[in-house]
This record gives structure tokens, C-alpha cells and sequence, in this order.
């Protein structure tokens, strides 16, 4: 039975599950509920510019002949776009799997005729976004099936998506849970290298004002530092963590650091699923 639902996004990702890409929406529905929203309709595409002396029809023709068992090249089609402002016939190109738009994005290169291959470096969940008009901490409706709670996933309810997300009218922003850290790396000399320099001391304040502060027992064993943070921010459950220069320093660090102890940073809300740096370097 199908349902419509008010959401705000926070984020996007994907995963591959057996050889089917799954879209995944990340936000907060009208009752502040944490959800998650998987649309399993959507396939990686790219764009083929041919030469204008070039035959559309022949290039579209040799596309089709480099499709592979593993991810099959299901869609070639001529379709008119503006190139720098200028209408031309390109050739689109619709795959199985995200992975699989790279190698054929190489292969079609060599192909007679071809100018130029576009907007095959476009990652998965932002092109959904792009061609979906999605923006994040903005609401949408949209017609879902619910599949109640599922392991694997931390949140309160777990949808398919069965139509596109449509905007709906403006809402107050939801109360959402926000956490800052700090670490503190001791490193003798030179700049600090996770393999060798412990995580002495990590300080954490979330929105409520509640201050914690995870300090190594001897000031070298941070491994007990770590299990805490990771221990203390998978029980807060923040939407939006923050930091000074976290994306680039402490969340890269945090992570290598965690690897080398054999542990490993499970706090998203992807059950064993760590932080992932997405496109404009966030962290998500």
C-alpha cells in the first residue's frame, strides 16, 4: 500500500546491492522522525558528443556493440542538448551499474567520430539530485511503501520510493540534533601521522550544551579514546556534525587512525557504513 510522506532532506548516498543501485535519501519527516528513502528506478547515464561531420546514427550503432554481461549498456538513445548554447544531437548512454560508466566512458572514446564524452564524472546520487531538482534542508512529498524499521539501517522508518519527490509548501526546520568535536593529536615532531601519532584527547559539544571530553588514559593509548567517540556519537545520533577543518584533517585522521587499532568508525546511519568524504568535501 502506497502512502504520501513530507520529508526534509539532510543527505544523499548510494550502495549497490547484488546488481541493482539503490538511491538513498536521507532526512526528517513532519513528526521529526528520522527516515530513509530508497528509489531502486533510477540508472547511471552519460552523454556522447559526436563530431559534426559524424554519423549520430553509426556512433549510437558502435555503443551498442560494447555492451558487457556485467553491466549491460540497457538504453541508447539521440536526444537533442545545448552544447556551450548551441543545439546538438548527442547520444545518451544508460547503464546498469554507477562503476560501470567509467570504463565504458574509456571505451567510447576511441570510437571514430566521438568529440567528446560528457557528464560521465558526475557522481550517482548527485546526478539523481540534479535531474530530480533536489535540494538539501528543503521539503518534498512524495509517494512511498513502507517497510517499517529494517537492520541496517538507524532511523525510525524505512520507505521505497514509488514516484519523484515533489516540493512541498515551506516548513519550519525540524529540531535536529548537532554535534561539534576537536581532536588533539600528539606527535613529536613533523606533522602528524596516524599510523604512529596517538588521538590524545577528543572534545565534543552537541546542541543541547552538553560538554564530553575523551581523554587517553596514559596519553598515548587512544584506543580507548576512539571506541568512546565512536561509542558516544552512534548513541547521539547527531544530523549535522561540525568542526574546524574536520572534513580535511580529523575525520580523514579519525578514520586511518581507528584502521591502524583494527577498529573501525561505525556512526552513520548505514549499519557498518563509516564517513565517506562526498562532493564538496563534506562529510557524510
Amino acid at each position: 500500500m502506497t502512502e504520501k510522506i513530507k520529508f526534509m532532506l539532510l543527505d544523499s548516498s548510494y550502495e549497490v546491492v547484488g546488481r541493482e543501485p539503490i538511491i538513498i535519501l536521507w532526512g526528517i519527516d513532519e513528526s521529526g522522525r528520522r527516515v530513509v528513502l530508497l528509489d531502486r528506478r533510477f540508472r547511471p547515464y552519460f552523454y556522447v558528443l559526436p563530431k559534426k561531420d559524424a554519423s549520430v546514427e553509426h556512433i549510437a550503432s558502435r555503443i551498442r556493440a560494447l555492451s558487457k554481461p556485467k553491466s549491460p549498456i540497457i538504453d541508447v538513445s539521440i536526444v537533442d542538448r545545448k552544447y556551450f548554447g548551441r543545439p546538438r544531437k548527442v547520444v545518451k548512454v544508460t547503464t546498469v551499474l554507477p562503476e560501470a560508466v567509467r570504463e565504458y566512458r574509456e571505451e567510447v572514446k576511441k570510437i571514430d567520430g566521438v568529440e567528446e564524452v560528457l557528464e560521465a564524472d558526475i557522481r550517482f546520487a548527485m546526478r539523481y539530485l540534479i535531474d530530480k531538482h533536489l535540494y538539501p534542508f528543503r521539503w518534498y512529498e512524495v509517494e512511498v511503501e513502507s517497510r517499517g524499521r529494517q537492520a541496517g539501517y538507524r532511523v525510525e522508518e524505512v520507505y521505497n520510493v514509488v514516484s519523484d519527490p515533489q516540493p512541498a509548501p515551506e516548513h519550519k526546520l525540524p529540531d535536529m540534533r548537532i554535534l561539534a568535536f576537536d581532536i588533539e593529536v600528539y606527535n613529536r615532531s613533523g606533522s602528524p601521522r596516524p599510523e604512529k601519532d596517538p588521538i590524545i584527547i577528543i572534545a565534543v559539544k552537541n546542541d543541547r550544551g552538553e560538554e564530553h571530553t575523551f581523554v587517553a588514559d596514559d596519553g598515548k593509548n587512544d584506543r580507548k579514546v576512539l571506541i568512546e567517540f565512536i561509542d558516544y556519537v552512534r548513541e547521539y545520533d547527531p544530523d549535522i556534525i561540525v568542526g574546524y577543518n574536520s572534513n580535511k584533517f580529523d575525520w580523514p585522521y579519525i578514520i586511518d587512525r581507528a584502521h591502524h587499532l583494527g577498529l573501525r568508525v561505525d556512526v552513520t546511519r548505514r549499519v557498518g557504513a563509516e564517513p565517506t568524504t562526498s562532493v564538496h568535501g563534506h562529510v557524510s
